[in-house]
């Protein structure tokens, strides 16, 4: 568990640092305040990459660790490849959201962002606690197979 969440930390992070940089150094796609600091607009950026981490990355945490303990999945762990993808994705989409929302709803922008972090975090939980599952599954049909195997 701990693996897949640090995974998924390192996923958002790190694709919220290119995305970033991509956006301020060669689309510009700066606020009106920042024309010409682009250095200080990409530090706001860090720091707003840095709360997007910890905020997507710690609610998923907390309702994957609750999800868990109520399906009685302790015992198994989702796959740690899992959460570096499902972080290099939410990141990768959350770009695009973000600028259509400014672009075609300007006064919701920032409602729609929240929307987003809402709908990203279920998402997380949801494909991390149906990897759970599905980890049970597997071992259980292992479990029942070696006790019904009898070689000659």
């Amino acid at each position: 568990m701990r693996r897949s969440i640090s995974l998924l930390m390192v996923g958002i992070f790190c694709t919220f640092l290119l995305s970033g940089a991509v956006s301020v150094y060669i689309f510009h796609d700066v606020d009106k305040d920042m024309i010409g600091h682009s250095n200080e607009a990409f530090v706001g950026l860090f720091e707003e990459g840095i709360f997007f981490t910890l905020l997507i990355s710690g609610a998923t945490a907390l309702l994957v660790l609750l999800g868990r303990y109520l399906l009685k999945l302790n015992a198994y762990s989702p796959r740690g490849l899992l959460g570096l993808f499902l972080g290099i994705g939410l990141t990768a989409a959350q770009y695009p959201w973000d600028f259509l929302a400014r672009k075609v709803f300007p006064n919701f922008s920032d409602i729609l962002l929240v929307l987003y972090m809402i709908i990203a975090v279920i998402f997380c939980t949801v494909l991390l606690l149906y990897d759970n599952l599905s980890q049970k599954k597997y071992w259980e049909a292992i479990k029942a197979y070696s006790s019904t195997y009898r070689p000659n």
